[in-house]
Parts: C-alpha cells; sequence; structure tokens
C-alpha cells in the first residue's frame, strides 16, 4: 500500500513590526532568574565587555606609571557597573523594583560615559608605554577594543530607548516658540 499524501498547503503571514532588540519579561511579583537577556544582542555584548575587562585588567594589572592607574580606574570602573547592570537583567531586579527610573535612558548615559572614558584612559595608557611597554600596549589594544564593544552597547540601547520613546520631549512646538 501507499502511503498517502496529502496536497493541503498551509500558508503563514508575516508581519514585520520594529520592536526593542530585548523585550523585558512580563510584570513578576518579585526576583526571578531571567536568562533570556543573554542570548540577545545586547546581552552578549555585555558578556564580552566582561571579558574583555578582565583581559584589560589582566595586561595592566601592576600599575607603574600614573597613566596606568588612571586606565586601570577607569576599567574597573566600567567591569563593576557592566557586572552590576548584568545582574539586573539576570534577577530580573527592573521589574521587581518599584521605582520611576528610565532604566533604558540610565544604562543608556551609563554606557556612553563609560565608552568615552574609555576612550581617554586608551590614548592616556597609549601615551604612558615607558615600563614594560609590551605588556601597556597590550592592555591598550584590548582597551579599544573594549571601548568599540561599548560603543556598540551604546548604539543598541539608543536604538532601544528611541523605540520606546517615539515622541522626545525635545521636539515639536518647544523648540519652534523662539521669539
Amino acid at each position: 500500500m501507499m502511503a498517502e499524501t496529502h496536497t493541503k498547503s498551509e500558508v503563514s503571514t508575516t508581519t514585520t513590526t520594529t520592536s526593542p532588540t530585548y523585550a523585558a519579561p512580563q510584570k513578576s511579583s518579585g526576583i526571578s532568574l531571567c536568562l533570556q537577556y543573554f542570548k540577545t544582542g545586547p546581552g552578549i555584548v555585555k558578556l564580552v565587555e566582561l571579558l574583555l575587562g578582565i583581559l584589560c585588567m589582566a595586561c595592566a594589572a601592576p600599575a607603574w606609571t600614573k597613566g596606568t592607574h588612571w586606565f586601570l580606574f577607569v576599567v574597573v570602573t566600567a567591569f563593576v557597573s557592566t557586572s552590576i547592570w548584568c545582574f539586573i537583567y539576570l534577577l530580573n531586579l527592573k521589574s521587581a523594583i518599584n521605582l520611576p527610573i528610565d532604566w533604558l535612558l540610565t544604562e543608556l548615559l551609563n554606557t556612553v560615559i563609560t565608552t568615552l572614558l574609555y576612550l581617554i584612559a586608551v590614548i592616556v595608557q597609549f601615551c604612558s608605554i615607558l615600563m614594560e611597554p609590551q605588556r601597556n600596549i597590550a592592555a591598550g589594544v584590548f582597551g579599544v577594543f573594549n571601548m568599540l564593544t561599548y560603543a556598540v552597547g551604546s548604539f543598541y540601547l539608543y536604538r532601544d530607548w528611541k523605540d520606546s520613546h517615539p515622541h522626545s520631549s525635545f521636539s515639536g512646538s518647544v523648540l519652534k516658540r523662539n521669539p
């Protein structure tokens, strides 16, 4: 006996909408473990930022010059702030804490400031390669890579913030009221 073949065709329709890179989970009443964020683009970028931060700290660890002291200060501060944001996403604290905070804007400002501080720190690190030049150059190169990673993270956050705030408070008649 021959197997029957069905000629019924299924048609699926797809709609394209612009949605944020990371859609936050539904509101919950408390702290819960949320690993889905680290499977998205911004989550992977955060993990890469942490990994490159560890490499920067390892390469520049005993700071012999003032420039390397500044570089390590920026790297450690960025590492701690990125770790805090990772824990906020990992434990789903954004929905568990009921505070009037624009979380995306806060994270965007943090990431943009960190990117600019990394730019300054990398320039200072490259200018202070007097002692242990190979190690300081490696720290500076990893710093450049981490600065670029923070810039990509800033782009993701800006895009998500713009998608969630379609009409900015700085647009419209406020700018046109010039007497």
